[in-house]
């Protein structure tokens, strides 16, 4: 089976509805907005019956993180695949026939037995982890090279939401981590002013007293200090600092 050739508006559709896609990324999850995408290549990329997005885990093991269309059952035990491939060596890999081609017997054998004739899978640019996005189809020969160009522009734009979902998370932990910091600063602060208050100390020798009684007591410096201001706004810090 020849590959469909799309023409130049029905390919500026495409791009647009994926650029749509992507803007959505800042609202939902990754695994929303990548099962948008693979969504999507079912309904326009010509031929397609599946598609699917795999990530390399921590473990070095492939994991299917979306997929849309036709099910494929997971094989019982790992074999050589396409996939597993474009993950290690990121690298495209394209199986044109499933009862001809003998590059992945086993994967081949499990792919024709669930209907499906051809697949490709192209690596997801840009992302720190090893993702690569896959299309399946019940037709041999259906992913040549316009296909694949369609397919490339699919694995373009989920590659950048993946890396700017990717992004954004690492941002709001690192924000998370400043607002803490300021918080435990903050707290350091007024319990050192309680004490300069309270024993007549300075600055130093405030900090200083915080810090013995927080090695005495094995708490941590922020937890003696939130302890000391809560005392504080109990009326009891005459008594808290005796039990320190």
């Amino acid at each position: 089976m020849s590959e469909t050739v799309l023409t130049a508006p029905e390919v500026i559709t495409i791009a647009e509805e994926l650029a749509e896609i992507g803007r959505l990324v800042d609202d939902d999850d990754v695994a929303t907005t990548l099962a948008r995408y693979v969504a999507r290549a079912v309904t326009l990329l010509p031929g397609c019956d599946r598609a699917a997005i795999t990530v390399t885990t921590a473990d070095g093991t492939a994991e299917v993180v979306a997929t849309a269309g036709r099910a494929l059952p997971d094989l019982p035990v790992p074999v050589p695949d396409p996939v597993g491939e474009a993950l290690t060596y990121r690298e495209p890999r394209r199986l044109d026939d499933t009862a001809a081609d003998d590059r992945w017997p086993a994967y081949a054998d499990h792919l024709r037995r669930h209907g499906f004739g051809s697949c490709l899978t192209l690596p997801l640019p840009g992302t720190d982890s090893a993702a690569a996005f896959s299309v399946l189809s019940a037709e041999p020969g259906r992913f040549g090279q316009d296909s694949h160009d369609l397919a490339l522009l699919f694995t373009l734009h989920a590659g950048v939401a993946f890396d700017n979902h990717t992004l954004y998370q690492d941002n709001l932990r690192l924000l998370g981590h400043v607002q803490t910091a300021l918080r435990t600063r903050t707290v350091i602060a007024q319990a050192q002013g309680l004490l300069m208050r309270h024993r007549n100390q300075t600055a130093d020798e405030a900090l200083a007293a915080l810090k013995r009684m927080s090695q005495q007591a094995n708490i941590k410096l922020r937890d003696v200090a939130a302890t000391l201001v809560a005392a504080h706004h109990a009326g009891r810090l005459a008594q808290t600092l005796r039990e320190f």
